[in-house]
């Protein structure tokens, strides 16, 4: 083999690289170690992993190791005599390597557990010059496995990538690609790279979910499984083209022949001169393995229907592990002559190498089974599914799902609809009718009966209609406020509120505001990544209950999540929102500062009023003319006094401070409740002050006249009269408390 004088000095490096891990075999000679037991070895396919290590690859590499630890364990006991180079490169952005080398099984699952996924942040990763590390450091005829889940940043690299290519020719080595994701599109040039270089290896690009990794390497428990030499390729091909019909022709004798596709492939018919059986390995819209047993010499023709690029190759597999007797076989494997050539194979259930044949555990790995949600039992040459509730086993090895809607096993309501779902079912009342599903009745609340501006809740057997704008829960979170930026730069996740708990009335209080804003805001504000503000006007009082849409900001687009949420404008001035929750996390929703409260007193709060937004009188305290203010009473030893909500009089555009020029009163400014209090001193006859007295009570009376005009107390019929009175007992004995009746007309 001749290299460049770049390849050697970058060898040369990779050799200076990991002989820091403390490999047992590290330069160009690829030694493979034989394995004791076996009197004569025999040379296999050497596996190269190159493995991406970028952060976004850690449940990638998490699935890989459990993997990697079953095809390797499966491949040695069918092939216990086959020797083999095992290399692991690593890549990241902006370094590449270590690579490490090793004959030892045991050896290359722990060089696993010390990978981790760190580093990286843009997609786009130097794939291909981890490819060309892969390809120097790797005996002739590797299988190189390359795991990605981002495209190629150096496909441009043409020194780089012809030399790759190169490498290929020379090595004759197998890359397959198995990519989770891709940075652009798969068909722009960083993603078609890799279908290139697949092609020009007699490899694959498998694009698939990570859940679905087992299934790939179902092709390399049969590839891995054999002598180097043992297979043949017979069919390559990449199409775009739907639907095509492809020949291949076999002129000498194969034990198999193993047909693979990767990309969007719908089905693959094939015909030749005798085809007795195939084996669906793999069937799967990434991706076919196809296994054809004893194929005779001739033409052969493939139908092939696809959803888009594609790949195709056929290749023949040559007999090994073959014997000059079949009494030499295992007695739990059977004999195969294939063309002359006898060969033991394990029974299903059992694996090895045919002379020697152990019981397969099926319940080790989760994808050896068809238990899914069943407990797995395994026995000699199989296993057994012991279903749950709402399964049954149709074979002992496999679960499932029971249709009870489909055979009337539900206990729904006669007119309810019964929907299945994997282990249940589930019950739901027709459109007017309320229930849990089992139990259906009218739903009143479709009829309409309850008054505009209120909302029907109900119940079973009744109903209730509600006002909002007094059944609701307070929100007082200033986090809310679009004023609240959350940069990410230094933010965790946990920083970030979600509203996706909320459900039912609420109403915004507390110095973030008291709505929410009708114009879009820009994601990481109102504490949270996506924003929701309302994508409308916000009602009036006569509008009753409205529908509206709320928007949530993210990606730089202001809707690109939405929700639909009520609002109710109330007599109080302020609003009330219906929300169920939001369409994801983190979105919540925000209130507009400029609608705060911070400044308003005791007995007023923010909201929306004849002056615009501002301080008004609490719902108890609200007053629309003179005849609706009442002083709060209170009789002492020595005066009575009344208490004037300062919020009132400023509604009414009436001054209180114009009483302190009366003489025949006191005053007192209470600066913690807002009020306004006139102290009349309990003396017949002062200013007006009458008293009446029977047998056991004396009960004093005074009289104030309030107009909105005037500045204070007059002697003269004018807007207003409040007329006060404070019983005492003549025995004083007896605790004010008690006694005291205060009355205020």
């Amino acid at each position: 083999m001749h290299y460049t004088m770049h390849q050697v000095f970058l060898f040369l490096t990779l050799v200076s690289m990991t002989s820091a891990f403390g490999d047992s075999t590290i330069g160009p000679s690829y030694v493979t170690s034989p394995n004791p037991l076996c009197s004569s070895p025999t040379t296999s396919s050497s596996l190269t992993y190159l493995v991406d290590t970028t952060g976004s690859m850690g449940n990638y590499l998490s699935q890989l190791k459990l993997v990697n630890s079953w095809i390797l364990d499966r491949v040695t006991a069918r092939f216990p005599c086959g020797a083999r180079q095992y290399t692991m490169v690593e890549y990241n952005d902006p370094d590449v390597g270590p690579v490490r080398y090793t004959q030892s099984k045991q050896d290359f699952g722990n060089y696993f557990n010390t990978l981790s996924a760190s580093g990286g942040g843009d997609c786009p990763e130097l794939t291909m010059k981890g490819l060309e590390m892969a390809l120097i450091n790797s005996p002739p005829k590797s299988y190189i496995l390359v795991f990605t889940d981002a495209s190629a940043a150096d496909y441009g690299n043409t020194t780089l990538v012809n030399n790759v290519r190169s490498l290929i020719t020379t090595t004759k080595s197998q890359v397959t690609f198995l990519v989770t994701g891709y940075c652009n599109t798969t068909n722009s040039p960083d993603f078609a790279i890799y279908r290139d270089i697949a092609a020009l290896s007699f490899g694959h690009v498998y694009l698939f979910s990570i859940s679905d990794i087992n299934k790939v390497f179902n092709y390399l428990d049969y590839t891995l499984s054999m002598p180097s030499n043992s297979s043949t390729q017979l069919f390559s091909g990449e199409f775009t083209a739907l639907a095509h019909n492809e020949s291949f022709s076999i002129i000498k004798n194969f034990s198999s022949i193993m047909i693979t596709t990767s990309g969007l492939v719908y089905s693959v018919q094939v015909s030749g001169p005798n085809l007795i059986s195939m084996d669906k390995l793999v069937l799967e819209v990434w991706g076919f393995v196809l296994l054809i047993k004893r194929p005779t010499r001739g033409n052969w023709a493939l139908n092939v229907t696809a959803g888009g690029i594609h790949s195709v190759r056929v290749e023949g597999l040559t007999a090994f592990n073959t014997t000059s007797s079949c009494s030499k076989c295992h007695v739990n494997a059977t004999c195969e002559d294939y063309y002359g050539s006898l060969q033991c194979l394990c029974k299903s259930g059992f694996i090895g190498d045919g002379i020697d044949c152990t019981d397969i555990d099926e319940c080790a790995y989760s994808w050896t089974n068809n238990c899914s949600v069943g407990i797995c039992s395994n026995n000699i040459g199989s296993y057994t599914c012991k279903c749950p509730s709402g399964f049954y086993s149709p074979t002992p090895y496999s679960c499932v799902d029971i249709n009870e809607c489909l055979n009337s096993l539900s206990r729904c309501h006669p007119l309810a609809t019964c929907v299945n779902t994997n282990g249940n079912y589930s019950c739901s009342c027709p459109y007017g009718y309320f229930g849990d599903g089992f139990n259906c009745e009218v739903n009143d609340c479709s009829r309409g009966v309850c008054a505009a501006g209120k909302e029907c809740v109900k119940t079973s057997g009744s109903y209730l209609c509600l006002d909002p704008c007094s059944s609701y829960i307070a929100l007082n979170e200033s986090w809310r406020s679009s004023l609240n930026y959350v940069p990410s730069s230094y933010a965790i996740y946990s920083d970030y509120k979600c509203d996706n708990y909320l459900n039912g009335w609420y109403r915004f209080i507390g110095s973030g505001g008291v709505r929410m804003p009708e114009t879009c805001i820009s994601s990481f504000y109102c504490g949270t990544h996506a924003p929701m503000w309302l994508n409308g006007v916000h009602p009036t009082t006569s509008d009753g209950i409205v529908n509206r849409t709320a928007c949530a900001t993210w990606s730089g687009s202001c809707c690109l999540w939405s929700s639909n949420i009520q609002i109710k404008a109330c007599p109080g001035g302020y609003h009330v929102y219906k929300i169920s929750g939001t369409p994801a996390c983190t979105l919540a929703y925000c209130t507009d500062p400029n609608t705060n409260n911070a400044t308003c007193e005791a007995d007023e709060e923010w909201r929306l009023g004849s002056q615009g937004y501002g301080c008004y009188c609490k719902s108890q305290y609200t007053v629309s003319s003179l005849a609706d203010m009442r002083p709060e009473l209170t009789c002492g030893t020595n005066e009575m006094k009344a208490s004037f909500h300062k919020c009132q009089a400023k509604a009414l555009n009436f001054d209180l401070n114009s009483f302190k020029s009366n003489a025949c009163f006191q005053f007192q400014d209470d600066r913690f409740t807002n009020t306004f209090s006139i102290l009349s001193r309990l003396e017949a006859g002062n200013c007006g002050l009458q008293s009446y007295q029977n047998s056991t009570h004396v009960t004093y009376v005074s009289k104030l006249f309030i107009t909105s005009e005037a500045s204070g107390i007059i002697t003269r019929n004018e807007s207003l009269t409040v007329s006060m009175s404070c019983s005492y007992p003549l025995d004083m004995q007896i605790t004010l408390s008690q006694v005291l009746k205060a009355i205020v007309k």
